[in-house]
């Protein structure tokens, strides 16, 4: 009988950030850590049958989990050209004049990914796409996914007048005439016209959600946070995908629970918390209290430079406080998107009056918070979710961004602040909000020592004092994950699950630079080595077992 660990891995670093002695082998039993040691200790478990891998000078660390992603939600957001690399709007009617081309004549021409700041300080509109491709249906997203452009023809095809009301803070913008421009904000209004395009069938999305999670375990993820119910098709495309194989990384799923919800919604999500598969499971809840600053529906104590961004998306905000009750009542851990100050402050408030039964709550994005919430938030209990290359991808040193020009230069001072939310002592997990940002965690954990765009070589840092050290950016993409939400995990000790990120050398001793282009030789998940090589099964093959 087996006495020893299953597997021992050996490598020239392991960081466990559970110990301060340093660590050069892992032992692996049924999925988790069974022994941590030197390579000299480990010559006294190994047994017959263990199996030995011996990585020479790479090091190990704790499974990297993105705090953020919408991996499902992403696929209709992310489709068609991708806009985001497009500085003026001519080069953004030359992409979509060259994808019109290559569509179909009856095709939609979409795009997605559109940084709202090549319109300069004009509003944003569907004229550009009008010019671009004439007479074309055409929908292009905008880079924070709460707004998007259509084309005349598209608003036809959509049956969108500028006579419609929502019941939050949605909004289709209209000339002064009364018609439509074609910029829609928040989700209702762009659900008006995503109702017209086509429509991504079930068989797609498993094999494109499959193939983004794998390319996910590549760059080093052994999990995520799925923060989103959006598409109706979410659970049943992991159980399928489940009946195939297993997940690439594991998956946290808190569906979420928009303004414009009706009250049964939050029965849904409560009952929802027992959902589970070998690797995803639904644990928590969302909930926005506001929109973005660039679109002009982030709730701020003073209007932005353009006189927006002055109301929650809650037309009632007080129906937030009573979710978020309703929710923490039933046990259920909640991060709630706030991006605005007031909203932030808003949210602050509400966590604070909550009963302290040590349940976790967790404010998303925290983009711009004055010096006098942020004295309040420490002493709420929550804990902080933030995305550091939305600071480095959408913010410009000079201050000529969208973002930054609507908040004017005090307010946007007060840009993402990591540096002061670490020194506060509070809980800090970090991911990349995919499809927003590119979901590459090396380059996010560089963007986060840098606070520049670490891959663009001469790019300026954005308030650099709010740098991470490279240990901090490690810890908010393991422990502090787990934290975040009152779970545990992202160490390395005996009795943990065995999900692992291998990297060619160590990540924290090698330059930002460096960082974002290391190699990944490997990722565990519950011990087992992903295999990023393979294809789904044929949905005709045997299902695994529950207990591997």
């Amino acid at each position: 009988m087996m006495t020893g660990p299953q597997t021992v891995l050996y490598a020239r670093t392991i960081h466990t950030l559970a110990q301060e002695h340093p660590a050069s082998a892992l032992g692996i039993t049924d999925g988790r850590i069974s022994h941590v040691g030197t390579r000299e200790q480990a010559q006294g478990w190994i047994a017959d049958g263990t199996t030995v891998i011996d990585y020479g000078e790479a090091a190990i660390t704790p499974g990297l989990v993105d705090a953020h992603i919408h991996p499902v939600f992403g696929q209709s957001v992310a489709r068609g050209v991708f806009l985001g690399d497009a500085r003026t709007l001519d080069e953004a009617k030359r992409l979509i004049a060259g994808h019109a081309q290559a569509c179909a004549p009856g095709d939609v021409v979409l795009g997605h990914g559109l940084n709202v700041a090549i319109f300069g300080t004009a509003e944003p509109s569907g004229q550009f796409l009008d010019e671009a491709a004439p007479g074309r249906a055409s929908y292009a997203t905008c880079f924070d996914a709460h707004s998007a452009v259509a084309s005349s023809a598209m608003l036809q095809r959509a049956g969108i007048d500028g006579t419609e009301s929502f019941a939050d803070g949605s909004s289709v913008v209209v000339d002064s005439d009364g018609r439509p421009t074609g910029f829609l904000r928040e989700f209702a209004a762009m659900a008006l016209a995503e109702k017209a395009l086509p429509v991504l069938g079930i068989d797609d999305k498993v094999e494109a959600v499959y193939r983004l999670l794998r390319d996910m375990a590549a760059s080093g993820l052994t999990g995520g946070e799925m923060l989103d119910l959006a598409d109706p098709d979410s659970l049943e495309i992991f159980r399928r995908l489940e009946l195939r194989g297993e997940l690439p990384i594991k998956l946290r799923i808190a569906p979420w629970i928009m303004a414009s919800d009706p009250a049964e919604i939050l029965d849904q999500v409560i009952a929802l918390q027992a959902e589970r598969g070998r690797r995803w499971q639904v644990r928590g809840a969302k909930l926005m209290i506001d929109g973005t600053v660039d679109n002009g529906t982030a709730w701020l104590y003073e209007p932005d430079t353009e006189g927006e961004s002055t109301e929650s998306l809650y037309l009632d905000p007080s129906r937030y406080v009573a979710n978020l009750r309703t929710l923490a009542q039933a046990g259920v851990t909640t991060t709630t998107h706030a991006i605005g100050d007031q909203g932030i402050g808003f949210v602050i408030s509400a966590i604070a009056s909550l009963p302290r039964n040590g349940l976790r709550h967790r404010i998303e994005h925290l983009e711009e918070l004055n010096d006098e919430d942020f004295a309040r938030l420490k002493a709420s209990g929550a804990t902080i979710s933030m995305q550091p290359t939305h600071c480095t991808h959408f913010v410009r040193a000079d201050g000529s961004d969208a973002w930054s020009r609507r908040l004017g230069q005090h307010r946007a001072s007060f840009a993402y602040r990591l540096r002061d939310v670490k020194d506060a002592g509070m809980v800090l997990a970090l991911g990349s909000d995919w499809p927003i940002a590119p979901f590459d965690p090396r380059l996010i954990m560089a963007d986060a020592q840098t606070r520049r765009r670490t891959e663009v070589p001469g790019s300026d840092s954005v308030q650099p004092r709010h740098r991470l050290s490279a240990r901090e950016a490690l810890e908010g993409y393991t422990v502090n994950v787990y934290e975040s939400t009152g779970a545990t995990g992202g160490r390395l000790e005996t009795g943990m699950p065995a999900d692992l990120t291998i990297f060619a050398a160590d990540p924290l001793s090698v330059s930002p630079e460096e960082l974002g282009t290391l190699a990944v030789l490997g990722t565990y998940v519950d011990g087992r080595l992903v295999d990023l090589g393979s294809e789904l099964r044929s949905v005709d093959a045997q299902p695994a077992s529950a207990g591997q």
